[in-house]
């Protein structure tokens, strides 16, 4: 059960549909929502006489400060009449980047929601710098919910793209709580291979055993991805079926591969419909 919830506030016009799934999860689970607010510290430049002067950094590190707080009032404004205990927190990112302090913060909750990556440049950095230091860092889980969402929250129906992996296993504990809630849980394996190193005798089978023993209503799906990305087949699976929820293990590879070669976790969190539950 999810008691508490941190939105990062990101500050891209993407952030209406996480801000709206993070209050209908708190909602369903009578949870506490914090969203955090961060002062983006400069760090100390040297001038030409050695380090900057002492009376600079600190007007420019109040200027962060008024900033923030005066971000954090316009949202707390406007989450005046919250339906669940809401908190408005400021961390300052001293010597860190927003995205590290938004890490620590996460591991003082249950669930992290961010956005997907816009389509915006600048934005689409942004918020996967956010989601690639929170979901590494912190421990925690993270939702990710894509501009225009309008999948129910908590879903009906979830896909859970299944390997077997740590970050895969990791990701099924941590979405129990919504995939309690569903009316159906597909677990899907593509380009299963079988054997005992890989996906088992009967790929899937052994994964939906442990979630029917759990009391949750199991279909294992095996698919072929057709020479298309293994991303592909799972989006075009899980809008077949109309599913609200994909859970996946992310970053399974080091981070070098993936900003190399790129990989299943960036494609999926660059265009994905549906909210995304990942684990690392």
């Amino acid at each position: 059960m999810y008691k508490d919830i941190l939105i990062p506030d990101v500050n891209t016009d993407s952030e209406r549909a996480p801000i709206a799934a993070a209050m209908a999860i708190a909602e369903t689970f009578e949870a506490h929502v914090a969203m955090l607010v961060t002062v983006d510290v400069p760090a100390p430049m040297p001038s030409d006489w050695g380090a900057m002067a002492y009376d600079l950094y600190a007007r420019l590190h109040e200027e962060a400060r008024k900033r923030a707080r005066e971000r954090a009032d316009a949202l707390r404004a406007k989450f005046a009449h919250a339906s669940v205990p809401f908190e408005l927190r400021i961390a300052e990112a001293v010597s860190l980047y927003p995205q590290n302090a938004a890490a620590l913060q996460a591991r003082y909750a249950d669930l992290t929601v961010l956005p997907a990556m816009p389509r915006n440049g600048a934005e689409n950095m942004l918020a996967h710098d956010y989601f690639h230091d929170v979901l590494r860092h912190s421990g925690r889980p993270v939702l990710v919910v894509p501009e225009g969402n309008t999948a129910t929250m908590p879903p009906k129906r979830v896909v859970i793209a299944w390997k077997p992996t740590r970050e895969a296993s990791r990701a099924i504990a941590d979405a129990m709580p919504l995939l309690r809630k569903a009316d159906a849980v597909d677990v899907l394996v593509i380009d299963p291979v079988v054997g005992e190193a890989a996906h088992g005798g009967e790929p899937g089978a052994d994964i939906a055993a442990h979630l029917a023993r759990h009391g949750l209503k199991v279909e294992v799906v095996t698919r072929p991805s057709m020479n298309f990305s293994v991303t592909y087949a799972l989006l075009e699976y899980a809008r077949t079926v109309g599913a609200d929820l994909i859970v996946a293990g992310g970053y399974g590879h080091s981070r070098l591969r993936e900003a190399m070669l790129g990989g299943t976790t960036r494609e999926l969190l660059q265009t994905t419909h549906l909210p995304v539950l990942f684990s690392h």
